[in-house]
C-alpha cells in the first residue's frame, strides 16, 4: 500500500456531485444515519462549495490527505463535448490531483450503459463493453483512464462503481411524472408475446446501502463492481409500483416495441454481494417503488 494510514489519522469521505440526482439519495440517506460524510457542490447548502476547477483554493477542501473520494460529478446528456470534459478529462485531472495528495481511495461512478444491449445473459465485469450511445462510450473511455491510472505507484485504489437503474433517479420514472402531470396516458412498449421490457434497478436505499460498502479501501489496485439489485424488473411491474405508491393518476397505454429495443438487459450482483449482502424481495418492483415513495420531495 503505497499511503498507510497512520496511527490516529483522520479518515474523511468526500462526496462530489452531491446535489446531483444520485448524490442527493446518498446524502439523504447519509445524513439520515448521521455519517460523517463531507459533501460537495457548485451552490446550496453542502459542506464544501467547489466549482470543480482545480485551479480553485477550494478544491483543497476536497483533495485531503487519506480520504475517500467518491466522485458523482459528470454529464448524461448528449453532447459529446460536455461528456468527454465532464467524464474523462475531469475525472482524469481528479486522478492526478487525488494521487499528489495522498487520497487513498476514489470511487467513480461508471454506468451499465457501458455494455450496451447484450442479449439477455447478465453482464458481469469481466464481460467487454460495447456502449451504444455517446454517453456511456464516455463512460467506457473514464474507465480506460482510470485502468491507466490505476497502474501509476503514488495512485489511489480506485473502485468503478457501474450503476443500473436507480429507482426514483430513473428515465422511466421521470416519464412517468411528466405524463402523469399533464394528464395524458403513458406508451408502454411490448413484445409480440405481450412482456414488457426487463431492466436491472436497485432502489435509492439500497443504492446508498451499497456505495456505503464500497468505501472502505480496496485490497486491489482497481476494482470494477457492478451496482444492481440481484432481482430484475419488468417495467410494466415497476410503473404499477409506481402508480401504487407515488402516482395514484398515472395511466398507461400499451404499444409495440420497436425494433431494436433489447427485450432483456441485466448485470451480475455477484460481485456486489461478496462486498454487501443485499435483501432480497417477495415482489421487487413494488420494494423499488416503497423506498422512491420515502424519498424527500417524492
Amino acid at each position: 500500500m503505497p499511503y498507510p494510514v497512520e496511527k490516529g489519522a483522520a479518515v474523511t469521505t468526500i462526496l462530489l456531485g452531491a446535489n446531483g440526482r444520485l448524490g442527493t439519495i446518498l446524502t439523504h440517506f447519509a445524513r439520515e444515519e448521521g455519517l460523517d460524510w463531507k459533501t460537495q457542490a457548485r451552490q446550496g447548502d453542502a459542506d464544501i462549495i467547489w466549482s470543480g476547477d482545480f485551479g480553485d483554493t477550494a478544491a483543497d477542501q476536497v483533495f485531503q490527505n487519506y480520504a475517500t473520494i467518491i466522485n458523482f460529478i459528470g454529464e448524461t446528456g448528449t453532447d459529446k463535448n460536455q461528456l468527454e470534459s465532464a467524464n474523462v478529462e475531469f475525472v482524469e485531472q481528479l486522478l492526478e490531483r487525488a494521487a499528489r495528495s495522498n487520497v487513498k481511495h476514489v470511487i467513480l461512478a461508471s454506468s451499465a450503459a457501458v455494455y450496451g444491449a447484450g442479449d439477455g445473459t447478465p453482464f458481469r465485469e469481466a464481460d467487454p463493453t460495447a456502449p451504444l450511445n455517446a454517453y456511456g462510450q464516455s463512460k467506457a473511455t473514464m474507465e480506460r483512464v482510470a485502468e491507466t491510472f490505476a497502474a501509476i505507484n503514488n495512485a489511489p485504489k480506485i473502485t468503478i462503481a457501474r450503476i443500473g437503474n436507480v429507482a426514483g433517479a430513473d428515465a422511466l420514472i421521470a416519464a412517468a411524472q411528466r405524463h402523469s402531470a399533464d394528464g395524458i396516458a403513458m406508451p408502454l412498449h411490448r413484445f409480440r408475446d405481450g412482456t414488457a421490457s426487463v431492466r436491472s434497478y436497485i432502489g435509492p436505499y439500497d443504492f446508498f446501502v451499497a456505495i456505503k460498502a464500497l468505501i472502505p479501501t480496496p485490497k486491489t489496485k482497481l476494482r470494477t463492481v457492478n451496482v444492481v439489485q440481484q432481482q430484475p424488473v419488468s417495467l410494466d411491474k415497476l410503473l404499477s409500483a409506481y402508480k401504487d405508491h407515488l402516482l395514484p393518476d398515472l395511466s398507461w397505454v400499451d404499444r409495440p416495441a420497436p425494433d431494436g429495443v433489447p427485450r432483456s438487459v441485466v448485470l451480475s450482483n455477484d460481485t456486489l454481494q461478496n462486498i454487501v449482502k443485499l435483501k432480497d424481495y417477495d415482489d421487487p418492483a413494488d420494494a423499488l417503488g416503497r423506498q422512491t415513495a420515502e424519498l424527500p420531495n417524492k
